[in-house]
This record gives C-alpha cells, sequence and structure tokens, in this order.
C-alpha cells in the first residue's frame, strides 16, 4: 500500500535560483547558513519566498530590492494533498493572481489569490475554522522585517493590531469560538434593534410610556374587552334603549371633564396671582425715603440710594420670571379651554343623537380606536422591555462564555509550554504564562527576562500552538535563534521534528549547537547558503 504522505509543500522552483528546485520534506526543513553566520545570503528571503508560495504578500512588501536586482520573475511550487499533485506558479509581477498549472508547469486556469487561499483553507481541511487561511497562519511565520517579531506580544500579527482580535483570533485557531459568534450575532442584533427603538422614540415615530401608564392600558384594554363584548351580547336591547350606551359615554366625558374644569381652576388662581405680582411694583422710590432724611439727618443717605438700585435690579430679575411664568401658564390655560371645549362639542353631540342607533356604532368606533392605541403602546413597551432584558442575559452569557474558553485555552498553552521548557533545559526553570483576559493578553517570562530566554520562549509558543491545534505550518528565521543558549536551540530542533507538522527554518553556525544537534539540522536541510553560496543567481551585496 502506498504511504499516504502529510498534507505539504513539495517543492519551489525559479529561474532567478542559484540551485533551480528546492526541495522539501515532511516535518523539518532547514535553510542552513554558514559558520560565519553571513548575513544577507538568501537565508530570509527563502523563508519569504516560502511564505508567498502560502500566499503572503510579505516578500515584495520588505524584500523590494529582490524585483528591482533580478526584474519580474515567477515560482512554481508543488504540493502534496491526500497524495494528490497540484501544481502553481505566482509570480512578482501581478501578486494577486495565481496560475493553475499541469505537471510541467504549463498554465491552465488563472484564479485570484482569494481563491487560491481559499483552496489552501480546505485542502489542509480548515474549513471549519472561523479563520481565513492567512489570519491562520501569518502570525507564525516569523520572518525578519515583518512585524511579529515582539517576544512580549506573540498575539500580534502587526503592531498595530488590537488586542482583542489577537486574542478573538487565538480562539478562533483551537476552534473555541463558534458559541462567541453566535452571542456576539445575538447581541449585536438585540443592540441594533434597540437603537432603532430608541430613534423611534426620540422622533416620536412611536409613543413611549412609562410603567404606570403601561398598566393604565392594561385595565383600559380589558375594560374595552369587557365593554364591546356587552354590545355584542346586548345588542338588540342597544338599540331600542340608546340611554344605556349614552349615559355610560356621558359618564366618561363627565369625569375627565370635571377632572380638566380643576386643573383650569388651579391654573387660572396662579396665573392671577402672577399678574398681581406684575401690576404691583413694591420697591422703595427715592421720594418715599427724602422726608426721612429731613427728620432724621443722620441716615446714610448714599445707603439708602444703594438699597433702593439693590431692589430695583431685583424687582426687575422677577419681572423677567414672572412674564416667562404667565406666558407658559396662559399657553397651558388655551390648551385646557381647548380640551374643555371639545368635551363639551362631543356632549352635544352624544346628546343630540340619544334617540339616533348610529350613536352605538360611533361609541364602538370610539372604543376601536382606544383600544387600538392602548394595545400598541402596550405592545411598543413590551418589546422594549423584551429587547432590555434580552440583551442584559445576552452579555451575561457572553462574558461567561468568553471567560470559560479564554481560561481552558490559556491553560492548554500554558501546560503544553511548562512540558517543553523541561525538555529544552536540563536545570529547573519556571515556563512563560500566557493570561488570556476579553479584549487583552500578556505573555511574561516569570523570573528570566533575557533576551535569548524571551526568543525562546516565543518559539516555545509557536511550537504549543503547532502540536495543539490543527496550524499546519510553522516558519522561523535565524534571527529567533541568536541569542538563545546553543543547548537549547538543540532540544528545539528534536522538538521540531517530534511533531512532525511541515515547519521551516533558517540556522547560522550549526556546528555550536553540538554534533547531534548538527547531524540532524543537516539531515533536514533543503537548502545550504553561504558567502559563496548565495540564493540568487546574482550577489547585489556589493
Amino acid at each position: 500500500m502506498k504511504k499516504e504522505l502529510l498534507n505539504m509543500l513539495v517543492e519551489i522552483r525559479c529561474e532567478k535560483f542559484s540551485e533551480k528546485v528546492i526541495s522539501f520534506r515532511e516535518g523539518l526543513n532547514v535553510v542552513i547558513g554558514d559558520e560565519k553566520a553571513t548575513n544577507s545570503i538568501g537565508k530570509s528571503s527563502a523563508l519569504m519566498i516560502i511564505d508567498f508560495v502560502f500566499g503572503g504578500n510579505s516578500l515584495l512588501e520588505h524584500n523590494s530590492d529582490i524585483v528591482e536586482e533580478l526584474g519580474e520573475h515567477d515560482y512554481f511550487f508543488q504540493f502534496n494533498f491526500g497524495n494528490n499533485l497540484y501544481y502553481f506558479r505566482r509570480g512578482t509581477y501581478k501578486q494577486d493572481l495565481i496560475y493553475k498549472c499541469n505537471r510541467k508547469y504549463e498554465e491552465l486556469e488563472p484564479i485570484s489569490i482569494d481563491e487560491y487561499r481559499t483552496f489552501l483553507k480546505s485542502a489542509y481541511k480548515l474549513d471549519h475554522l472561523d479563520l481565513t487561511f492567512r489570519s491562520t497562519v501569518s502570525l507564525f511565520s516569523r520572518i525578519w522585517g515583518k512585524d511579529n517579531l515582539d517576544v512580549k506580544q506573540p498575539l500580534h500579527g502587526f503592531k498595530n493590531q488590537k488586542s482583542v482580535e489577537c486574542v478573538d483570533n487565538l480562539l478562533k485557531l483551537y476552534d473555541r469560538y463558534k458559541l462567541i459568534k453566535l452571542l456576539s450575532s445575538r447581541m449585536k442584533s438585540l443592540s441594533d434593534e434597540k437603537t432603532t427603538i430608541n430613534k423611534a422614540y426620540k422622533q416620536d415615530l412611536i409613543p413611549k410610556i412609562t410603567k404606570t401608564k403601561y398598566k393604565e392600558n392594561i385595565l383600559k384594554v380589558a375594560k374595552i374587552d369587557e365593554e364591546i363584548k356587552d354590545i355584542k351580547k346586548n345588542l338588540a336591547r342597544y338599540a331600542v334603549s340608546i340611554g344605556e350606551i349614552v349615559n355610560r359615554e356621558v359618564s366618561e366625558l363627565k369625569a375627565k371633564k370635571d377632572s380638566l374644569l380643576k386643573e383650569r381652576a388651579k391654573i387660572e388662581s396662579r396665573l392671577k396671582r402672577v399678574r398681581d405680582d406684575l401690576s404691583q411694583n413694591k420697591h422703595i422710590k427715592s421720594k418715599t425715603f427724602s422726608g426721612l432724611i429731613r427728620f432724621f439727618p443722620d441716615v446714610d443717605a448714599d445707603r439708602v440710594a444703594n438699597v433702593e438700585e439693590f431692589h430695583s435690579k431685583i424687582t426687575t430679575i422677577l419681572k423677567s420670571e414672572l412674564r416667562e411664568s404667565e406666558k407658559e401658564l396662559s399657553e397651558s390655560l388655551d390648551d385646557l379651554n381647548s380640551a374643555i371645549d371639545e368635551l363639551d362639542t362631543r356632549l352635544n353631540s352624544v346628546f343630540s343623537n340619544i334617540d339616533n342607533p348610529e350613536i352605538i356604532v360611533d361609541r364602538v368606533h370610539d372604543l376601536a380606536n382606544t383600544y387600538s392605541s392602548a394595545t400598541a403602546e402596550i405592545r411598543y413597551f413590551e418589546t422594549d422591555d423584551k429587547v432590555k432584558d434580552e440583551l442584559k442575559e445576552i452579555k451575561e452569557s457572553l462574558a461567561q462564555e468568553k471567560a470559560r474558553v479564554l481560561k481552558i485555552t490559556e491553560d492548554i498553552i500554558n501546560d503544553k509550554t511548562r512540558q517543553y521548557v523541561s525538555k529544552v533545559y536540563s536545570e529547573v526553570r519556571r515556563s512563560p504564562i500566557l493570561s488570556l483576559s476579553q479584549n487583552s493578553y500578556t505573555y511574561t517570562a516569570v523570573e528570566d527576562t533575557g533576551t535569548g530566554k524571551a526568543y525562546s520562549n516565543l518559539i516555545l509558543f509557536d511550537l504549543s500552538a503547532l502540536e495543539t491545534t490543527e496550524l499546519p505550518i510553522l516558519i522561523h528565521d535565524s534571527v529567533l535563534y541568536k541569542n538563545v543558549e546553543n543547548n537549547a536551540v538543540a532540544e528545539l530542533v528534536k522538538l521540531y521534528i517530534s511533531l512532525g507538522k511541515q515547519s521551516f527554518i533558517s540556522i547560522d553556525e550549526i556546528q555550536k549547537y553540538g554534533k547531534e544537534a548538527e547531524s540532524l539540522l543537516l539531515e533536514n536541510k533543503v537548502v545550504e547558503l553561504s558567502d559563496n553560496q548565495v540564493l540568487f543567481i546574482k550577489d547585489w551585496r556589493k
């Protein structure tokens, strides 16, 4: 039986490569530098090209010199998915265009970069994750020039990325976001509904009532229901005895009028007092106290004059307020008089139709209108109340669910990282701790704050994610290993190999990591670069 290969990148071809074909293997793939750790020989560029093949755009953003020196060119590459081979071409001239090819790399069909990324997501069996393919792999493609090398922010794909987005993406990678997504969607729907209701209230499109008014409407609707049922049941009797209907309506109208008359009496009384106050001028005039000075020459005339001026100013202010009050009371009185006139008109109409059967129809019509208005107010009030209650409940459920999945996710990562720390370091060392919250996170080393340990922690975080999720690949540049202890790097190499998934790293000075590590790195080598053997056919360092 033919062995089923891991879903993997098989090769990359380019006419601009010194070695025209780079072939890849399952598991660890190593781009090896020389013993002098010579720079600018193509180690990072090789990883950027691998990232380019996996749908990234960083190659041309951070390595513009490649096109400047080599001109526009193409990369041809092959994937194996379920023992089926797929061939593609992607060029530097139109990087958003991918060509499907046959095994000879002859063009078959052009597709967009988005279609290509969708294909990769499906081919790697990641369709169930609520992440795009690039959102899944880009963070773990850590190459010199990209903005994801901050050892204190391992979840940030770029510097200005919002922490809440980073946390959410991690939950999505661990496939623990589905319920959060459903609850968030429901919360947004309810929030939009609440906003719509509030706008309708504000623009007077629907009536806003109080709890007291709501209860009154409930009673009113019940009473109207009862009366209409009574009219239906006793229609024949009312047709020959209109007085019963009339008396009932007259009683209601008179009760309303009595209430309005009492209110009018109060307004008229207040208005009279205001007008009386306006018609009087009670502050002291100079002529009033001139005689006082004549009989009592010791009185301070200037002080008395100041008192007069003060009273005059106070009177001016009071008069302004009284005039405003008079205006408001007059308007209220006019409204009350209009309402009373309407009731009088209705009463006259009722009395004039006392022997007219149409009064029954009018009464039912009025009851129906009142019923419709009251039930609408009840419905709006209950809808608003229901939305507020549901929104509160959803927010609480969302917070609880997110807290739950954040806790289990950080526990999984921290436990796996702890296991790796024990393997990588022979002496007892405390492992870094990832702490996740709703909108932020921290990744801290408890005791060792050195540069080497910080980069080691970043590598261990990525390896933990690679093992505990469906993340398909890992790309690590040599900059990550520069300050890490030699023995620790040697152990990290073993970890890459043990995980089985395809990973791509570049590394220099492999001899210093010991014979076993050197042997493993050479065994997994895909290309070796040096001062005399650079990645491309042209060396533009000089």
